[in-house]
């Protein structure tokens, strides 16, 4: 987050360089160059020939019901099939709910992947962490979120940092949500951008990116005059390396001084009817401007579809008549149709625009919800199944892969933890996954991931 000069400056022991990067480059990432170029000589990371450059996530917040979405159970009893009918894609032998028409068109542009699951506590946080870094650590240390592993190993390539997450943070979940969405134990340079701003609001504009009111570019110009000189005096006197720390505030202020990076989040550039092809909501708008960061060197973007689950219509349709009352109501009404307008424009815009053969576009949920419908219309939190989607880049579309059993409750056939996910997105970006390694808490090298791609995908 960009708050120059909101950031107090202890006086006792002098300033410090920590304090310039709480006032300017929290949130930005760049690459120690040294080590991006070690691992392409030995064959680990080749950009080059990657067939995947960028990655967008649409991270839906509360867990749809795979059975009210991607994995319809039309021949199943009612209080399991539910209140949805099954509607035929493009593709022959493969389903979805009949709220997703404009989805089931392109269904050969996109993988279904039917038989998630994982055996952690039936929580949106232990969700979140499983399919954000592909890892569970609970409350202990935070690992990367894919998106700080994607800028820790190749970096920027504009002015705009590596990844970015619209159009805010996930909030109160239940739990600590907050932390499953940062750079972990790769450091404050490696962190996201977050927008922390409604795209689709009128005068939509990114607060990060201006000064505050007082602060003027000849104030902007001398902090970072003093930086400078601060710098020259604290690396005479300290004993460990400060390149990470210099390229990630150095790109701080190049961010809020560039034209074009204020260009690529200016959403009224573009014509009405590309803004209400994708509708004009906040997901909708979010979708729409991660196509604009990809086009414009954003390598990896997240959209949280809701940033909370309390006291909002959302994903989390526990039908509790308090602060969880979602219901199949709203996913008919709202949630499902917003969706399938924003999904459906993304997938033909980047197409049309020729991004979409190195975009890979990932669907992706915490957990199912439980194959019975609850006494109160809902459907609870149920981690031992559920579907998530992947289309673009090198991913094979027109496909199911995996499926689950008669009424939705366990995989059928080729159950799928969710590292292996994150795993498919990373070999298709070009990433040697038996050789990358990464620095983990204290600096020890572990692997990347401990999973294996989804061979049928890529």
């Amino acid at each position: 987050m960009l708050h120059i000069g909101k950031v107090k400056v202890p006086t006792c022991g002098g300033p410090t360089r920590r304090s310039f990067l709480q006032a300017g480059a929290a949130g930005l990432v760049g690459l120690n160059l040294p080590d991006f170029l070690r691992m392409q000589a030995a064959g680990a990371v080749d950009e080059d020939k990657a067939p995947v450059k960028n990655c967008i996530t649409l991270f839906l917040i509360g867990s749809p019901g795979h059975l009210d979405t991607f994995d319809p159970k039309p021949n199943a009893p009612a209080d399991i099939r539910g209140p949805f009918k099954a509607t035929r894609t493009n593709i022959p032998g493969i389903h979805l709910c009949e709220h997703l028409p404009l989805t089931a068109k392109i269904a050969n542009r996109y993988s279904l992947i039917r038989s998630l699951y994982h055996n952690s506590v039936p929580s949106h946080e232990t969700g979140q962490q499983w399919m954000q870094t592909g890892h569970e650590f609970g409350a202990g240390a935070a690992h990367p979120h894919a998106g700080s592993v994607i800028a820790r190993v190749f970096g920027q390539k504009s002015a705009l940092p590596p990844s970015i997450i619209l159009p805010a943070r996930i909030g109160n979940t239940g739990g600590p949500s907050s932390r499953n969405q940062t750079a972990g134990h790769l450091g404050s340079a490696h962190e996201p951008f977050f927008l922390e701003a409604d795209p689709a609001r009128s005068g939509f504009q990114v607060a990060n990116l201006n000064p505050p009111p007082g602060q003027t570019e000849f104030r902007v110009r001398s902090r970072r005059k003093l930086l400078g000189e601060l710098d020259a005096v604290q690396q005479k006197v300290e004993n460990s390396s400060t390149t990470t720390h210099d390229t990630a505030y150095q790109r701080a202020f190049t961010l809020i001084s560039s034209p074009q990076t204020k260009k690529a989040f200016d959403l009224s550039a573009e014509k009405p009817s590309v803004r209400d092809r994708y509708g004009r909501n906040t997901f909708g708008q979010s979708c729409l401007l991660a196509r604009r960061l990809i086009e414009r060197g954003v390598r990896f973007v997240t959209i949280n579809h809701f940033d909370t689950v309390f006291n909002i219509v959302c994903w989390d349709m526990h039908a509790d008549g308090a602060s969880l009352n979602s219901t199949p109501r709203d996913y008919e009404r709202h949630l499902l149709p917003q969706l399938d307008q924003a999904y459906s424009a993304l997938i033909l815009d980047l197409e049309e625009r020729g991004l979409l053969k190195e975009t890979v576009v990932a669907t992706l949920s915490e957990m199912g919800r439980t194959p019975k419908i609850n006494g109160r219309g809902g459907r609870d939190h149920y981690p031992p199944a559920w579907t998530n989607v992947l289309a673009g880049g090198n991913i094979k579309g027109g496909q199911v892969v995996g499926s689950t059993d008669k009424i939705g409750s366990q995989p059928h056939e080729y159950p799928i933890e969710p590292p292996r996910v994150l795993a498919t997105i990373y070999k298709g970006l070009g990433i040697d996954l038996d050789h990358v390694m990464m620095p983990g808490p204290g600096s020890r090298p572990i692997r990347l991931i401990d999973a294996e791609p989804i061979p049928e995908l890529v």
